[in-house]
């Protein structure tokens, strides 16, 4: 239960600064990392990505999406509350293809887009609230993200981004239910 406690308390401290800033900031911030991210070779090499839709205070990466969906296929995650899991669904228009979802996300419309297998995308772009330098992170809470990523085959690359506050040396971590991301992508490193 420590680690449960940690973690909120540093949950609460990361929401709050990233709260803090303000979207010239963000907008800023985010086109620093996502440059870096545009140049890596596992996303160059990746057809098939999925994305997601940044919550206030999260590395925007719309822009970056906008550029490439007429050379990438681009997927994001629906929330299924009643199955406590996220489902895959590719995104070719970023302006109509979206409805608010649970938790007042911004998620794939499914009247619009089509469900596809998560096992099938190259890549996944992972949002969290911080990560550390043994490749840990820290979501929000709920474990979406990590029953999903451990769901995946380990040949799809997890690439975890964030503004550099957001990096961490060390994160409380559960090892059997926080799932690791291969690299993590920030404004200034590459971790």
């Amino acid at each position: 239960m420590v680690v449960n406690r940690e973690k909120q308390q540093l949950r609460k401290k990361l929401l709050a600064k990233l709260l803090s800033l303000t979207n010239e900031e963000i907008k800023r911030r985010s086109k620093d990392v996502t440059n870096r991210l545009s140049t890596l070779p596992i996303y160059r090499k990746a057809k098939k990505v999925m994305a997601y839709y940044p919550l206030k205070g999260e590395v925007d990466i719309l822009e970056m999406v906008r550029k490439a969906i007429k050379t990438k296929r681009f997927f994001f995650p629906v929330v299924d509350k009643n199955a406590k899991e996220l489902q895959v669904h590719e995104v070719k228009d970023l302006e109509t293809d979206f409805i608010r979802g649970p938790f007042g996300v911004s998620q794939p419309d499914p009247r619009k887009t089509k469900k596809c297998d998560s096992n099938q995308i190259d890549m996944v772009i992972v949002p969290g609230l911080s990560f550390d330098y043994q490749h840990n992170r820290l979501g929000r809470g709920a474990g979406f993200y990590d029953r999903f990523l451990q769901g995946l085959t380990p040949s799809i690359k997890k690439v975890g981004i964030a503004f550099d506050l957001q990096i961490v040396k060390s994160l409380p971590a559960h090892h059997s239910l926080d799932q690791k991301v291969d690299i993590i992508v920030s404004e200034s490193e590459v971790i």
